[in-house]
């Protein structure tokens, strides 16, 4: 009866019947409403779950933020410069779409603690207080369609053409004057049609949510950023519809289809990113934290270019002095300690820069290189745009580290411009009225802490290839399928 009404179906519908033929078909099938519920019971628990870390955290920080920027102003009466040591904290801001994927927040830490002649590496790591088991990865939005939907797509698809051989049923269907092109589009927007209906309530409440809360004020574009998001993970699921029919196509039989597709999953999935994460770090070896800041030290000690801050400061001072037309730094216009530790914290200044850069640099070519494994694994180009566009990326991050380390450097510089100039009568004192004291007048011309994120044009400029390798993976997967269907049909005239 099927392939009796199919006959009399005019070409430029037939795509839509074969599609309704394949939806039908599928949500009939037990098996599937079983997975659709718990593919939406997955989904709706890992977004209501990042949310409620989300919103708890953001409460957190803001609360924290404001906490210290209060102890601040309220530590009491003291010299400027040790106002600077006695510092304040920078708190990292979560990002936009962080509850949908928390990317590299948990290892990277949300806390940094700014004071004088230091800086410091951001602490308080959530992933070093977890348990074993979460070393899988945190139960959330990006993971479950990152590992689960492409298995979804490949147990619905698998039977595609594989199923329809082993029937005898291929043949009948080509042999009705079906074209492959009819046949490959028809399939797909009905396998693709029955997977979105398990994956679709859960993004479109997702999308209420945020629109009832309102949460764009965090950041630029948050509903630029989502339609990219639901962009590229739509790309995602496209990847493994077209290689599924593919493979099926191409499949002698749906047991042959499903070995071959689950395990182009598990090499996609699991393999490539462990493997391209363990040969970047070979070829962009990082340092240890204990190499790291033994080296640092030591550079600010003999200098980068091999000449000691000592001398450096020598000859600063005697350039001073010579500006001045004085013969002794107590007889200089200006408190001398004040003018001393300021220009120690510049020097280190270049040290901080070259160090710290360079580690972000090992981080960055790290990162870059597991990104071109992409043209092995689609998951690689996803992974890298899911976690931009949430706001919870390395491009994320060292703009928080900057932007702490550049608050930290205003903080003491002003500091110790006050006392320069506040405390100039005391200069060349040498008893214990050489200190002076400020109080939260003079704390208060430190701003409180502000982060402001990368814009979405900075993520787009940053992950430029990856939005390209996933578009190659795309079109690849449809010719792929279109080029299996051909010989499919070539093979069952």
């Amino acid at each position: 009866m099927a392939e009796a009404s199919l006959s009399r179906v005019t070409p430029p519908s037939m795509v839509g019947v074969i599609a309704r033929k394949e939806f039908t078909e599928i949500i009939r099938d037990g098996r599937f409403k079983w997975t659709a519920i718990i593919m939406i019971m997955l989904l709706l628990t890992a977004l209501a779950t990042g949310w409620q870390k989300y919103t708890a955290y953001s409460e957190m920080q803001a609360a924290a933020q404001g906490e210290t920027n209060h102890q601040w102003l309220k530590q009491g009466d003291k010299n400027p410069h040790s106002a600077a040591h006695y510092g304040n904290y920078a708190f990292k801001q979560a990002g936009p779409l962080s509850f949908f994927d928390n990317g590299i927040e948990p290892y990277t830490g949300n806390l940094l603690f700014m004071e004088a002649h230091k800086q410091n590496l951001a602490i308080s790591r959530p992933a070093n207080d977890s348990s074993a088991i979460s070393r899988f990865g945190d139960l959330n939005g990006a993971m479950i369609l990152q590992v689960l939907m492409p298995l979804l797509i490949i147990f619905l698809g698998f039977t595609a053409f594989s199923g329809e051989k082993e029937r005898g049923t291929l043949r009948q269907l080509l042999s009705m004057g079906v074209n492959q092109r009819d046949l490959l589009w028809g399939k797909a927007i009905g396998i693709g049609g029955a997977a979105l209906l398990a994956i679709a309530p859960c993004i479109i409440l997702g999308a209420l949510v945020l629109s009832i809360l309102q949460i764009s004020h965090t950041a630029d574009n948050v509903a630029a950023r989502i339609a990219l998001m639901t962009l590229i993970y739509t790309g995602y699921g496209l990847v493994f519809l077209f290689l599924t029919l593919g493979v099926s196509a191409l499949s002698s039989s749906p047991r042959t289809s499903l070995i071959a597709l689950v395990g182009f999953w598990a090499f996609s999935v699991f393999m490539v990113p462990k493997s391209a994460a363990e040969i970047s770090k070979a070829v962009y070896p990082s340092p240890s934290f204990g190499e790291f800041s033994a080296t640092m030290k030591a550079d600010q000690v003999r200098g980068l270019d091999g000449v000691p801050t000592a001398a450096k400061f020598g000859k600063y001072v005697r350039d001073l002095m010579k500006e001045y037309n004085v013969d002794n730094p107590t007889k200089l216009p200006m408190y001398f300690p004040a003018v001393r530790m300021q220009k120690l914290e510049e020097f280190d200044h270049e040290v901080f820069d070259h160090h710290y850069n360079g580690l972000r640099n090992t981080y960055r070519d790290q990162r870059r290189l597991q990104d071109a494994f992409g043209i092995l694994a689609p998951l690689m180009p996803l992974k890298s745009l899911s976690m931009g566009l949430s706001g919870s990326d390395l491009l994320h991050h060292d703009r928080y580290t900057r932007s702490a380390e550049e608050h930290r450097r205003m903080m003491v510089s002003r500091m110790n411009s006050y006392l320069s100039k506040a405390a100039v009568d005391l200069n060349g004192v040498s008893n214990s009225s050489n200190y002076m004291t400020a109080d939260e007048k003079v704390f208060a011309i430190v701003p409180p802490f502000e982060y402001t994120p990368p814009t979405l044009a900075e993520v787009i400029n940053e992950y430029g290839s990856a939005f390209l390798i996933l578009a190659a993976w795309v079109l690849a997967s449809i010719l792929f399928a279109a080029i299996s269907v051909s010989r499919a049909r070539k093979a069952s005239v």
